[in-house]
């Protein structure tokens, strides 16, 4: 039994398609990428087979909108968010793993911090 019909095969190749055009990469660059034959590759475009979600993630790793190959829905980042990813990318990979413990410390603080203010709030009602 097929996991995707014959409509959904070819809604998925052209996306893909527009996806790797939007990105400047030919076919054969794809297929390198995913370690297929180029005939193969094609017939993802054309929507004769479907290619899988096991290789979105090297998709996704250099620049493909996953989540519009796969729904039709674009993830468009607000500015905010571009801001901090290039300041992210910029980081040293000790800048980046500062970054992730500060996140964690935050994260284990929070349940802590949420008390504190419900009970500020409380207190000034009081």
């Amino acid at each position: 039994m097929a996991l995707t019909s014959t409509k959904q095969r070819q809604e998925i190749g052209n996306r893909l398609k527009e996806e790797r055009e939007r990105l400047g990469y030919s076919e054969i660059q794809i297929a390198q990428l995913l370690g297929i034959p180029i005939d193969a590759y094609i017939r993802f475009e054309e929507g004769l087979a479907d290619p899988g979600i096991y290789r979105m993630p090297r998709l996704s790793s250099i620049g493909f909108d996953v989540l519009y190959i796969i729904t039709e829905e674009r993830h468009i980042p607000g500015l905010e968010e571009d801001l901090l990813l290039q300041k992210f990318r910029s980081l040293s990979l000790k800048g980046k793993v500062s970054v992730f413990n500060t996140i964690d410390a935050l994260e284990r603080l929070a349940p802590n911090l949420k008390r504190k203010i419900r009970s500020v709030k409380r207190s000034k009602t009081d």
